[in-house]
């Protein structure tokens, strides 16, 4: 009897572990499902958008598709990594199907939905592949049959502070705005005795030591824009030394860029680089939960969001965060239906739009930038969250001859601090307790700003060297083509570059950065 009870009891154990995670397996935005039996339309989408962005949109796609007539979508949703990791996914997997076959054919998902516009271009790139001894294309991201009526309504002006609202063949289509700044706790700050940082250059104030948090930018792509954008504000060699003292005063450098407003808003960190909706989400989340007062509109609260601003002029950058349409979508014809909704009035509102207002979210609200310029009035604004933000009368050009620097962001960043961040530490700390009439203090100046050969930026001449940003922003400057081809020229040999000669470089310059940081601590001593 007992041995027989014992069978039932693991039996029913056994049960219990094979149904529970079914029973408990979590609602689509539609309040189905998410692993059903596979009837009716589906979308699988690779996406960075966090669970909210998610569920309102999911949500709210269905409710359209409701009104007319049509059966919900069951959205599968692919969100295991930031941007950078997502698109290198997407290539990886696209260029192993295009190694076994020559069929034309995807990899069974229909959209990258989310993240910048530099991994988006670099979907609509393309892969080139060694096939047969002979070099071969391969395209990943696909023209979205959109109507042009729906294009040109959308986007009655293509650019918004010189960049890019929407791909010109259409492989990629802007759907929300992002900006880049910084995240801060008021109470820490106080503690710490630190204003409000407004400036990027805040951020290297020694008093910030071990209370930044930043974010890895070869997982994250909003945080390599976030550095890219202060590079192309600053300059390289400018923007480098900044961005070091930044790096000597982090506690980490996280994978995924939404733990840093989190830890902001926890204590854990005093301030940190994010992109501007994680910002705002959590300073919104902190004041709903009861702090009194009221900033900017935004509610008081003991975190705060800045777009970094020097003698009046932006100091970030505004761009898409765009939806690409994958090469063999399986889902094509709904795929392309879910990017002009995206593009329209309704969905548009739900960015911006508060809780319990008419055809505003359900849940969450995103507090992103609507990317359609005709949605910023007063009438429109007066259900909104953050109802100051205006980004198309207050967008500024980068600088018109300054280059991407996307691509040397990643590697740098590791090999100049991630990698080596005891040591960085170790050095930074050894030159703040070193006396400034030390006569050693201007030597491990130097050693600390120092690059490796392949990544310092010379210029021709000494008036060059102190005019560069005069000649590069001005089109008229006698110079500006001459200083508009250093940059590009640098750029140009750093990206031209094979797999195993980036490897070697990036070992090469890790070893340069920690052998003088290693010389400085000693110094400080």
């Amino acid at each position: 009897m007992r041995e027989h009870l014992a069978k039932i009891v693991i039996v029913t154990l056994m049960l219990l572990v094979v149904g529970v995670p079914f029973l408990l397996r979590p609602n689509d935005a539609s309040g189905k499902l998410t692993d059903s039996d596979g009837a009716g339309e589906r979308l699988i989408i690779y996406t960075p958008h966090n669970e909210q962005i998610r569920l309102e949109m999911s949500h709210a796609f269905n409710a359209w598709r409701g009104e007319q007539g049509l059966s919900p979508v069951k959205f599968d949703w692919r969100a295991s990594g930031g941007t950078s990791d997502l698109r290198k996914t997407i290539l990886a997997q696209f260029e192993a199907k295009a190694k076994k076959s020559q069929e034309d054919s995807g990899i069974g998902a229909d959209l990258f939905f989310g993240g910048g516009e530099y991994d988006h271009n670099k979907l609509a790139s393309g892969l080139k592949i060694k096939r047969d001894g002979e070099e071969v294309k391969i395209a990943v991201a696909v023209p979205a049959d959109i109507p042009q009526a729906v294009l040109d309504e959308a986007f009655p002006q293509a650019l918004i502070g010189g960049e890019q609202l929407y791909h010109p063949d259409k492989l990629w289509i802007g759907t929300a705005l992002s900006s880049f700044g910084i995240v801060y706790n008021r109470d820490l700050l106080v503690m710490l005795d630190l204003k409000e940082p407004t400036t990027w250059a805040d951020l290297t104030d020694p008093a910030y030591q071990n209370w930044v948090a930043l974010a890895d930018p070869g997982h994250s792509g909003s945080i390599g824009a976030t550095f890219n954008t202060l590079l192309k504000r600053t300059g390289w060699t400018e923007g480098w030394a900044v961005m070091r003292r930044v790096f000597a005063n982090a506690r980490y450098f996280a994978s995924a860029a939404s733990k840093v407003p989190v830890d902001v808003s926890s204590g854990e960190a005093a301030a940190g680089m994010c992109i501007d909706f994680y910002g705002r989400t959590q300073a919104g989340a902190i004041a709903a939960a009861g702090w009194s007062g009221d900033t900017e509109g935004q509610g008081m609260s003991r975190v705060g969001y800045a777009d970094p601003v020097v003698d009046g002029k932006s100091m970030t950058a505004t761009t898409a965060d765009p939806v690409s349409l994958l090469r063999g979508a399986p889902h094509r014809e709904t795929a392309e239906q879910f990017i002009t909704w995206l593009l329209s009035k309704e969905s548009q509102r739900l960015w911006q739009a508060k809780l319990d207002t008419e055809g505003g979210p359900i849940r969450y609200e995103l507090r992103r930038q609507p990317i359609r310029a005709d949605l910023y009035t007063a009438e429109e604004k007066a259900t909104w969250s953050d109802p100051q933000i205006d980004p198309y009368p207050t967008a500024v050009p980068i600088m018109p001859g300054m280059p991407d620097f996307f691509s040397a962001v990643s590697p740098v960043s590791q090999a100049m601090a991630i990698d080596v961040h005891q040591d960085l530490i170790a050095a930074w700390r050894a030159i703040l307790r070193t006396p400034d009439d030390h006569p050693d203090k201007p030597e491990m100046l130097r050693l600390f700003d120092e690059m490796p050969p392949e990544l310092t930026l010379t210029w021709p001449d000494e008036e060059l060297a102190n005019d560069w940003q005069s000649a590069v922003g001005d089109v008229d400057h006698p110079r500006h083509s001459e200083a508009a081809g250093v940059l590009a020229d640098f750029m140009d040999r750093f990206r031209g570059r094979d797999d195993d000669q980036k490897l070697k470089d990036k070992l090469a310059w890790t070893l340069f950065f920690r052998d003088n940081y290693r010389q400085i601590a000693s110094m400080g001593r």
